[in-house]
């Protein structure tokens, strides 16, 4: 029996960001605020949402097309939105690269015929969720990204963590 899974396509940090960023969550969050699980901390680049088993192998196939050359992102932003109560890390000054893969990814999402996001792209990585208010924090010191990984991944709600990666790309190489 077939069933659909909610999928997303991300950037997988390694181990010595997410040490990074969980880092600054410990030091700097406050303990009514949900902490994204260190596992789970990523960068989306497309939300693709509920998707049947079927379209499965052609994301496959495009996450390997689209998988090119490593590149770095220096997240140095803290920031909040009140609407989903996020607060978030981000470059403020997002590499070419980046924005060039996220295009070649929307490209190739369309050509499958999932619909594009409408939304401008706003790159960053989720820290806590049901933040109501930006909290009093330390700045975030530059820390750099080698961006070496894209993933496709599963939500899978319940779970603790919450995301699953179904394949794997290293940015110079085959699927991992």
């Amino acid at each position: 029996m077939a069933t659909d899974k909610r999928l997303f396509f991300a950037l997988w940090p390694d181990d010595a960001v997410r040490r990074e960023l969980f880092h600054w969550q410990t030091h700097n969050l406050p303990a009514d605020v949900r902490w994204q699980h260190r596992a789970d901390l990523h960068m989306t680049l497309h939300f693709l949402g509920a998707v049947e088993d079927s379209r499965l192998e052609g994301l496959i196939g495009l996450g390997g097309r689209v998988a090119s050359g490593g590149f770095s992102i220096v997240l140095d932003d803290i920031g909040h939105w009140p609407g989903p109560q996020v607060l978030w890390a981000a470059p403020t000054s997002p590499p070419g690269e980046l924005l060039a893969l996220h295009g070649r990814l929307a490209d190739g999402l369309s050509a499958l015929g999932f619909e594009p996001e409408q939304r401008r792209y706003r790159p960053h990585v989720t820290l806590a969720r049901k933040v109501r208010r930006q909290p009093d924090t330390r700045p975030l010191f530059p820390l750099t990204w080698s961006v070496r990984e894209l993933a496709l991944v599963q939500t899978r709600p319940g779970d603790v963590p919450h995301y699953h990666p179904l394949a794997r790309w290293a940015l110079d190489s085959e699927p991992c």
